[in-house]
């Protein structure tokens, strides 16, 4: 079976033609806002890791999770019923009619 030189060039010429295109004008893009802002400074990682220092869970946190999850159960118990009620349901099953 002959190998068709037309097979490898095409990819090659294409290659080389999206490389010679223009970069996208980002520039026009950002604002002077944008542009003049400064570079967040570098922290040390240990710094972002380490512990907070401040006690997040209160006493009131277990009731709060307690009605959040009660509130998710009963939604979660509400989206499984049907999702059409059983008249639509018997209409669409004898289907459409003139």
């Amino acid at each position: 079976m002959p190998i068709r030189p037309a097979l490898f060039t095409l990819p090659l010429i294409s290659c080389l033609l999206a490389g010679c295109s223009d970069v996208l004008p980002l520039d026009r893009t950002l604002g002077d806002n944008t542009r003049m802002v400064a570079y967040p400074d570098l922290i040390p990682a240990e710094d972002i890791t380490g512990p907070s220092g401040t006690d997040r869970i209160t006493p009131q946190t277990a009731s709060d999770l307690d009605k959040r999850s009660a509130a998710l159960r009963a939604r979660a118990a509400r989206l499984r019923g049907g999702v059409v009620d059983p008249t639509t349901q018997s209409r669409m099953q004898t289907g459409v009619t003139n």
